[in-house]
């Protein structure tokens, strides 16, 4: 992970080492998501974590098979379906009766 500090850990960036587990925010940066919805993959047991004293850590583990999961479900095309853009367009309200 590029927070690696090497002036701390005497190590370089690209020593090919990965966390094991990584904190919330680093997590909700790997999978694109906020706060409340990686508190809420949490409560709904789709990633694990685990408390180390006051800390908060989510697995790599788990954070990879949520990947994999998604993209099993996607059919692993790599496209997501197309939506259109912006809000959609107010359709014409119909016409009013003639009265005979």
């Amino acid at each position: 992970m590029p927070t690696i500090l090497p002036e701390v850990t005497g190590r370089k960036v690209g020593d090919g080492l990965e966390p094991l587990a990584v904190s919330p925010r680093q997590a909700c940066l790997l999978l694109g998501v906020g706060n409340t919805r990686l508190y809420a993959l949490l409560a709904a047991g789709e990633l694990a974590s685990y408390k180390d004293g006051r800390m908060r850590r989510v697995s790599m583990a788990s954070i990879r098979a949520r990947i994999a999961r998604l993209l099993e479900g996607e059919g692993a095309t790599g496209a997501a379906p197309r939506r259109g853009r912006g809000r959609p367009r107010k359709t014409p309200a119909p016409a009013p009766e003639a009265r005979a």
